[in-house]
């Protein structure tokens, strides 16, 4: 067990130290030689390619292998996907359709099959030329010192700067020998130190390969020379070999010029109290004496002296250094000038020059136009806002802390802070001037949490309700509103509510000065009370008539109740809107309408009722002799009139008795029997009249 868990490990590290190699063959080999394997110092032309274009690619992602070189171009007798790992086969090959090659030929004693051709023209502008490579091979290290002798070159032709000239002069070389790089000088017995065994390798496929090696030869510059790169299988075409020259490493020793700015990432110009302009100057290679490189010309809108500090026409490479640097400071003056140039022409060789233009630019520090006064918040979002100007845009913003905000690059962001925060906003421009700095405070209080409730939600008007105030936090200052008009500043108050519907709302202030809401639409719904009325028609009547009419005139009534106040009776209730009663008796009735909605809302009102005797009756004959019986004048409904004036005469015409509103009361005491006289005058409800007759005193 302990095995099996440290072989997984071993694996597992392996492929996390390497990944595969990677190869793309959608480029020309035109673009291959100018694009991929030139460097600086070189200029290319007539670029031609012998063979199978399968053969051919750029290779990549060398970093992450085994080989020494990042990427390049890959030349091979087969087919250059195959050079993709891992090392699972020791017989990957292809068998193209590339021909032999006359160079390769004269370095082998075996035929020459799949050959792969490159061949071009370069003028170099420095005296030597250099190149990096890596040869690699499948016929590793079982056809070592056999006839599978795979084989490659690299072949100069032109001028010797030692005299004569170069002629197919073979450049892949061991260091410091003229012994040919091939399968059989370089392996796992000849040359060790220059071979790899890439067996069970995970990153390329070729079982074997050279380290990185370098092919140079000294030229004269600016004259032309041509060179030939070419690889072929020895003996048969069946196993793959590839050679992978190195991208951009087919250069010169030339001087190189570069210009830069001082603040990475700024804008590439020179400005003005900021940014200043780095000249570099590099040499091939580090030399035991000072070497100048001269700066043949110089010119431009800007003044040397004046927009700059003075700078001389050439710069110095001290002893022991391969590079040295020329730092142009624009001068901050303060003076509207616009865009500037200083332009400089260095001769880097024999035959090249080098013009370097620096543009100088104006320039205005970034300054705030105004600033977002410190603010408080409670407990919920706010906008924050900066306000750069000058400087040249677009601004950089960076606002601090991060957490508690939307975004933070945009010179206005929404903001939640959770607690007091002081925001540190940094704004800066492409100019790589220093930042400038604003800050916002903002001071972060509890929300007001604003609740209510009610005694009750609903009845009739005038309804009467107690709120109750649910609100945090408890010392704040209180607003009700009714929805009426009316508004309290108490904490808990009641109110009365005529009908209608009525949106509640809270307003709460705490002493922070944090504002809270709370609004319940229609909470309060006070009914209409019915407003209970009538009438009677007519307003009275007679015994004779005894039928009055009710007339309802109540409104916001839905039902109702009669009481026409004749207890007793079996129709003294009624329930229709309208009512009618006839009454068996006489008097003043007391009627009741109650009127009820639907919401249970009551009214009630109340009017007498009068039903009069309208007429009176009188004897004729009365006998006061004392037995109880007929013994007094009555006058039958006397007492049911409003008035009444009786007199009483004797057969002379005197009068013998009189009396306003009569009680039934005379008996004719102290008067002889015989016949008298009578008149009375009577009002009731409905009139006023007259009647007269006679009446017979008896009393035997």
């Amino acid at each position: 067990m302990k095995k099996y868990t440290i072989l997984v490990f071993v694996i597992l590290l392996n492929f996390s130290t390497y990944a595969q190699l990677q190869v793309s063959q959608n480029l020309s080999p035109t673009q291959l030689i100018q694009q991929v394997l030139i460097g600086y110092g070189v200029t290319v032309s007539n670029v031609t390619f012998t063979g199978d274009p399968i053969a051919i690619g750029k290779f990549s992602n060398g970093s992450t292998t085994n080989m020494g070189l990042y990427s390049g171009v890959l030349m091979t007798t087969g087919n250059a996907n195959l050079a993709i790992g891992p090392n699972n086969s020791s017989s990957s090959g292809f068998d193209n359709t590339g021909v032999s090659d006359p160079q390769l030929a004269s370095l082998v004693t075996t035929a020459i099959n799949d050959a792969a051709v490159f061949e071009f023209d370069f003028v170099p502008i420095a005296d030597t030329v250099r190149f990096r490579y890596v040869f690699a091979s499948e016929e590793y290290e079982e056809y070592v010192g056999g006839n599978y002798n795979d084989v490659f070159g690299f072949f100069i032709n032109g001028p010797n700067p030692s005299g004569g000239t170069y002629s197919n002069l073979n450049m892949a070389t061991l260091p410091n020998s003229n012994t040919p790089v091939s399968i059989n000088n370089v392996n796992q017995n000849l040359n060790t130190i220059y071979y790899f065994n890439n067996d069970n390798g995970i990153t390329i496929q070729y079982d074997g390969m050279t380290v990185v090696l370098e092919a140079w030869a000294v030229v004269t510059p600016c004259v032309t020379y041509h060179f030939k790169a070419a690889i072929g299988d020895a003996g048969d075409g069946a196993l793959d070999s590839g050679v992978f020259l190195e991208e951009g490493s087919f250069s010169t020793n030339a001087v190189q010029v570069s210009a830069n700015y001082t603040i990475a990432g700024a804008i590439q110009k020179g400005i003005e109290g900021c940014n200043n302009a780095k000249i570099k100057v590099t040499l091939p290679k580090i030399l035991p004496y000072d070497y100048i490189v001269l700066i043949d010309t110089m010119w431009g809108t800007a003044t040397n002296g004046v927009d700059f500090p003075h700078i001389s026409d050439s710069i110095v490479v001290p002893a022991g250094q391969q590079s040295a640097s020329l730092i142009l400071t624009p001068l901050a003056d303060g003076i509207n000038e616009g865009q500037e140039e200083w332009n400089m022409v260095f001769i880097t060789s024999p035959c090249t020059i080098d013009t370097v233009t620096i543009p100088m630019i104006d320039y205005t520090p970034i300054e705030f136009t105004q600033y977002q006064s410190d603010t408080m918040v409670c407990s919920d979002s706010l906008l924050l806002t900066v306000y750069p100007d000058y400087g040249i845009n677009p601004y950089i913003i960076d606002w601090n802390p991060k957490i508690d905000l939307r975004d933070t690059n945009l010179v206005s962001t929404w903001a939640k802070p959770s607690q007091t925060t002081q925001f540190i906003i940094e704004v800066k421009d492409l100019s790589g001037c220093p930042s400038v700095y604003d800050t916002i405070n903002v001071e972060v209080n509890p929300k007001v949490m604003v609740s209510l409730m009610s005694d009750i939600y609903s009845g009739c008007e005038p309804l009467e309700v107690n709120f109750t105030n649910l609100s945090t936090p408890n010392d704040a200052i209180w607003k009700w509103e009714f929805g009426d008009g009316d508004t309290s500043n108490i904490q808990n108050p009641n109110h009365i509510f005529n009908a209608g519907k009525y949106d509640i709302k809270l307003t709460a202030i705490a002493p922070s000065g944090c504002k809270g809401e709370f609004t319940v639409p229609g909470l309060i719904n006070s009914y209409p009370q019915p407003n209970a009325d009538f009438y009677l028609n007519p307003a009275a009547v007679t015994i004779k008539d005894p039928t009055i009419n009710f007339v309802n005139t109540s409104t916001n009534g839905d039902s109702w109740l009669w009481d026409f106040g004749e207890d007793g009776s079996a129709n003294n209730t009624a329930t229709t809107q309208d009512a009618s009663h006839t009454y068996g008796t006489d008097g003043e009735f007391t009627v009741w309408l109650i009127a009820t909605s639907d919401n249970g809302c009551v009214d009630s009102v109340s009017y007498l009722a009068n039903v009069i005797v309208d007429e009176i009756t009188v004897p004729n004959i009365i006998t006061p002799n004392g037995d109880g019986s007929n013994d007094k004048f009555v006058i039958e409904n006397i007492e049911r009139i409003e008035s009444s004036y009786l007199r009483i005469y004797n057969r002379w015409g005197k009068i013998v008795y009189s009396s306003k509103n009569y009680k039934n009361d005379w008996d004719a005491e102290g008067l002889s029997d015989g016949v008298y006289f009578w008149n009375i005058d009577y009002k009731t409800f409905f009139r006023e009249a007259t009647e007269t007759g006679t009446v017979t005193v008896l009393r035997k």
